[in-house]
């Protein structure tokens, strides 16, 4: 009689040695595991603005008006003591919004480290920034020049490299920090309809609802995919074949739902136009902040 047992499981693999009390985890583990952690910091921001604090309070266009605006100033703002200036501003909005000031900002000063700091460090020195010397790095035996690029024989920290350095870590800082106040504060379908109140294009915001409901529907099949895996004790062997299979069948399966998404919503008569709830109405509350964010903003933009 033909053996009809599948052949993975007629085959054993070792388990993974234990060290220090737990099990080791391959590549694999530890990246579903990040998209797990995002997964999970999503709905803890829904949480977030559920909370009773300042921001949680006022109207989504009030919020959206906010970001904005304080984006422009830290945009065209130039100095170090500027940018220090509205993050000050901003940190008394962060503490009455009640979003958790520590884990609040551990996520601005990574992406201000990863996204400002790192990306600037090569400003500082003399080859792409002359400027007043500040520390010496590097002596050369003499001076080189590649094409368009001049290598001066004393390799040097310059004062105006260090301030551009700066400048590019604070402006991500605070930009990242108004951004995430904003919507850890407000729930997504609350800001698509403040974007239709400022006249935002509607085939836009349907692209970024789909693609914000379906990211997360993806994410989570993955997960229930590597779980699938794990419990079919496939080896460390089998992650580079599994890798590229996965990555294949999201890519098609992805296909597939945006076809069947689009004849969905043309059989129920869809033709273009974005249909969404009305946000509420104006209260007092958001027109004090309103006039307090204005004030604010305007004293920031002179100083």
């Amino acid at each position: 009689m033909k053996n009809k047992i599948p052949s993975f499981l007629l085959h054993t693999r070792p388990y993974p040695k234990a060290r220090g009390g737990g099990v080791k985890g391959s590549f694999i583990d530890k990246g579903i595991g990040h998209i797990s952690e995002f997964y999970e910091t999503v709905f803890l921001q829904w949480e977030l603005s559920q909370k009773d604090g300042l921001f949680q309070r006022l109207n989504a266009r009030t919020k959206v008006l906010f970001l904005v605006l304080y984006l422009f100033v830290i945009s065209v703002k130039k100095d170090v003591p500027s940018e220090v200036l509205t993050a000050v501003f901003i940190l008394p909005f962060v503490i009455m919004s009640r979003v958790g000031i520590l884990a609040f900002y551990r996520r601005v000063i990574t992406a201000g480290f990863f996204f400002g700091f790192i990306a600037g460090v090569p400003a500082v020195l003399n080859i792409i920034t002359p400027g007043e010397p500040v520390y010496t790095i590097l002596e050369l035996r003499r001076q080189y020049d590649f094409w368009i690029y001049h290598v001066p024989q004393t390799i040097t920290v310059t004062r105006e490299g260090t301030l551009a350095a700066l400048m590019l870590t604070a402006r991500v800082a605070n930009s990242v920090s108004i951004t995430l106040l904003v919507v850890c504060t407000t729930p997504f379908s609350d800001v698509v309809k403040a974007l239709k109140v400022f006249r935002v294009p509607e085939y836009f915001l349907m692209i970024l609802t789909l693609s914000h409901k379906y990211a997360f529907i993806f994410l989570k099949m993955l997960c229930d995919m590597h779980t699938a895996k794990k419990a079919r004790l496939i080896g460390p062997a089998d992650a580079t074949g599994w890798i590229a299979g996965r990555a294949a069948y999201i890519f098609k399966k992805t296909q597939l739902r945006c076809e069947d998404v689009y004849k969905a919503m043309a059989g129920r008569g869809f033709t273009g136009e974005v249909k969404l709830a009305k946000l509420g109405h104006t209260k007092t509350v958001d027109i004090i902040a309103g006039a307090m964010f204005l004030t604010l903003w305007m004293l920031l933009l002179i100083l």
